[in-house]
Formats: C-alpha cells, structure tokens, sequence
C-alpha cells in the first residue's frame, strides 16, 4: 500500500502498466474469499467501505483511497468490511 490516490492518478498507473480498462467489484457486507492466488498481478483501489486483505505477512486494513497490490501466484483472502466494500481492480501481466 503506498500514500492515498484518487481514481484518476489510479486508471493512469494502470494504463501504463498495460491494464486496458479496470473493473468495479463489489461486496456486500463481511463477504470474505477463500485461500487462493491468481496467475497476473491484481492492483486495486479501494473507493468505498472497508476491506482486508489477508498475506502470510499478515492482515492489511484498507478504506477509501488506498491501493494495494497482490503479485501474481501470491496466495492471499480477501474479507469486505462491515458496511461492504467498492473497489476498482486491474489485471496485470504475470511477468
């Protein structure tokens, strides 16, 4: 997770890293993910709610303007906060 960024300076990252268009997911309340892990990098932002994002380096706790992350084949969890979760997310090439 780096400093807060907003959407605009979020789609640019994404652009020149080879991302065409993000998508909206969206989780209700406490839904949570099994263990799993994914063959391209994921990069996402949070924009509303909460959302925890579960490592073997631990738990990080997100909100609204931050971004994180996940290599690809990092296996990971994901749980939506209390209030849900609105996260714009971008698919990047493995290598």
């Amino acid at each position: 997770m780096s400093a807060k960024i907003d959407e605009t300076a979020f789609r640019a990252e994404l652009a020149r890293r080879g991302c065409a268009e993000p998508v909206l997911v969206v989780w209700e309340p406490g839904r949570a993910s099994v263990e799993h892990a994914h063959d391209f990098t994921a990069r996402g932002l949070v924009q509303d709610g909460g959302y925890v994002l579960t490592t073997a380096a631990g738990d990080l706790e997100l909100g609204p303007g931050d971004d994180f992350e996940v290599a690809a084949g990092t296996l990971h969890r994901e749980t939506a906060g209390a209030k849900g979760t609105r996260i714009l997310s971008g698919r990047l090439s493995a290598g």
